[in-house]
């Protein structure tokens, strides 16, 4: 029998084996020097069959092992099956600094949340507070009026500190919604700005400029709260400019559409009140003179009837003379007056429209009665032509020209109330005044001119009173004006050339532009050839079209007549139509329109007028070619007429579209060829 079959089973199993530190470093030395028998093996080194004392002795212990046994499996797969003690606890030192500073991040994003709905809350109770200030001001609550601001601006100042630390500074430069934020806070600064700055100043002229101290008695307006403004509207427009400055830095297209819809509001009301402040302060010494501060003003004021059309609105056959003193308003009656608006009939003191090639565009009586003076699209020759006969009949001067419609009338009755005449059944109202003036007199009258002309005295008469004797909301007035003025139905002419400066800057010289300056001036003007009341039912629409390619621009005119019957009154039908052989219901019209300042006209549509040479004309207006086409529209019939200018180089500002207003509003159409041609126009 062998030594193995003689041996049991259990005597060929390895013993678990624990040497000493020292044999196993001495064992290991051997080892790694090659000296270690190859016979010797692990349990030929033991010298104690305890187990280590120490993690140290079982780390020699397998050290040694290792050294013994040779080549060991790859210490990758050794990590796989656990890896080592110090990459395990390596770990934290990576994952707690990162749970620190998400939670950094939570306090400090918690506290921005927290500190955004304080501004939001404090910004929508100021807004809240506001509105109560007019209502307070009105019933002169002083005390009440304090209280609103006070709480406003300690409203306004916690959210301006707010917005103002270096969190929101931060907050500001983070990636897509640094743009929020910093709209946010600019918008906060300037209301704090307006509110510490602005609100005092504007409630003491709030206070000062209220209806009841702005009337005087007898008619007139009390110039001494705006003799009082004058010092305090540059601290006002200082503080508006610093709030705009905020304002100016948010970029509305970089921003989420719920923050532009909650600052949009405050954005517009500055950019709009800046140069409105600016204007203000500007003018009002002018104002004050044009309202009699310093000395008594006289203005001649023409009521146009648009039912017999002239290019800047109709027959100015009623006119009256106004003076002004210290703001006090009276319509004259007296000889002087009489003669003048006699004379004007007569046609006795022809003036004069110069030079030669402008005048040569008209009918040769337009300069010779008052009621073709308004056959000139620049309003300028109009009043020319008025003050030439006014200082040619009483030697007297005139400081200024106004011209308006029955429609702007109309607009300004709606916030002043209707008129009651004497002897009359039926008032003046808004709703009404229009047809009154302009049809239901002449079917009324006939033609009886003295009945006629006697009401439409007796009708001015009590709408000036009206009007002048206040008791209206001066903000509503102001909106009604401005809705005329944006048909074109207001013009003012002043001798002053500082006060006409002003009437150019609010758009209301109604000039016919010798330059593109300013604006590329397009228009197209009618003039009532029938001698008639037929454009009480003219409707017209106006369309621009553009041609980048040949450099022209076309500007047409649409004229639509809506005569429902020739049984009409014998002063509304035409009386020169029989004589041209056309029936007293057709509209006949000279067709009037200019190339641009340094253009040319190279067409018409249609290329003559609808009679021949003699009744269409040519000349130059204003340094501008100028043609006027005879044009008849019949009943229930419609025509486009149309001007083709050639467009200068220069010409690079924003179109501009005059028209004759007419009973109805005018719809302008540019066409988005144009767009490429000339910049759009500012709001």
């Amino acid at each position: 029998m062998s030594a193995a079959e003689s041996c049991p089973p259990h005597a060929w199993r390895r013993p678990v084996v624990w040497a000493s530190t020292t044999a196993l470093r001495n064992h290991a030395s051997r080892a790694a020097a090659g000296t270690v028998g190859s016979g010797e093996s692990k349990e030929h080194i033991i010298t104690s069959h305890h187990r280590p004392r120490t993690r140290r002795e079982a780390r020699m212990a397998a050290a040694a092992a290792e050294a013994s046994e040779g080549p060991t499996e790859p210490k990758t797969a050794r990590a796989a099956r656990g890896g080592s003690p110090a990459r395990k606890r390596r770990w934290p030192w990576i994952v707690f600094p990162i749970l620190g500073l998400l939670l950094i991040l939570a306090v400090v994003g918690g506290i921005f949340v927290l500190q955004a709905l304080t501004v939001r809350d404090n910004l929508q109770e100021a807004k809240g507070q506001i509105s109560q200030v007019v209502p307070l001001v009105k019933a002169g609550d002083t005390a009440g009026v304090q209280k609103v601001a006070d709480e406003v601006l300690t409203l306004t100042t916690e959210a301006n500190d707010i917005v103002g630390n270096p969190l929101w500074q931060v907050a500001g430069a983070v990636p897509f919604v640094g743009e929020n934020v910093s709209a946010v806070s600019e918008t906060t600064m300037a209301t704090h700005v307006l509110v510490r700055d602005a609100m005092p100043i504007a409630l003491d002229l709030l206070a000062k400029t209220d209806v009841k101290n702005l009337m005087v008695e007898g008619g007139g307006i009390n110039l001494q709260p705006f003799r009082d403004m004058q010092p305090q509207l540059p601290a006002l427009r200082a503080a508006f400019d610093e709030a705009k400055a905020h304002v100016d830095q948010i970029d509305r297209d970089a921003i989420l559409p719920f923050v532009d819809e909650n600052i949009g509001q405050l954005v517009d009301i500055v950019d709009q009140a800046v140069p409105m402040l600016g204007l203000a302060e500007k003018y009002l010494p002018n104002v004050l003179s044009v309202l009699g501060d310093g000395g008594v003003r006289t203005y001649a004021i023409l009521f146009q009837n648009n039912a017999e059309s002239r290019a800047t609105g109709g027959n100015p056959g009623a006119a009256a003379i106004l003076t002004v003193a210290d703001g006090r308003v009276q319509m004259r009656v007296d000889a002087d007056v009489a003669r003048f608006l006699l004379e004007g009939r007569g046609g006795d003191f022809s003036q004069e429209i110069e030079p030669p090639e402008k005048a040569q565009l008209f009918e040769k009586d337009t300069w010779r009665y008052t009621q073709n003076f308004t056959r000139t699209p620049d309003f300028s020759d109009t009043a020319a032509m008025v003050s030439g006969l006014w200082n040619d009949t009483t030697g007297g001067t005139l400081d200024g020209v106004f011209s308006l419609d029955p429609v702007i009338l109309s607009y300004m009755l709606s916030v002043a109330g209707p008129v009651t005449l004497a002897g009359e059944t039926e008032p003046i109202t808004a709703e009404n005044a229009v047809s009154l003036l302009l049809f239901d007199t002449y079917e009324r009258f006939g033609t009886d001119a003295v009945a006629s002309d006697a009401y439409f005295a007796k009708a001015t008469a009590g709408i000036f009173s009206r009007i002048m004797g206040g008791g209206w909301d001066p903000i509503a007035m102001i909106d009604q004006v401005r809705k005329g003025i944006d048909e074109q139905r207001l013009y003012l002419w002043f001798a002053d050339a500082n006060q006409q400066a002003m009437a150019a800057e609010f758009g209301l010289e109604g000039t016919v532009t010798a330059s593109n300056e300013a604006t590329t001036q397009l228009g197209i003007y009618l003039n009532n050839a029938s001698y008639s009341k037929l454009e009480y039912f003219l409707s017209t629409s106006m369309a621009v079209t553009c041609n980048a390619e040949d450099r022209t621009v076309t500007t047409s005119i649409t004229m639509n007549n809506a005569v429902p019957t020739p049984d009409l009154n014998g002063w509304t039908l035409a009386w020169r139509n029989q004589s041209l052989g056309y029936p007293r219901t057709t509209m006949l019209f000279d067709v009037l329109s200019f190339a641009l300042p340094g253009g040319t006209l190279v067409a018409t549509d249609p290329a003559a007028g609808d009679r021949d040479d003699q009744w269409d004309r040519s000349g130059v207006y204003n340094g501008r070619e100028g043609r006027s086409l005879f044009i008849a529209v019949p009943m229930g019939e419609s025509r486009t007429v149309s001007f083709t200018s050639t467009v200068p180089d220069d010409a690079t500002a924003p179109l501009s579209v005059r028209h004759t207003p007419t009973v109805t509003q005018t719809p302008v159409t540019i066409d988005p060829g144009c767009e490429g041609m000339f910049p759009a126009a500012a709001d």
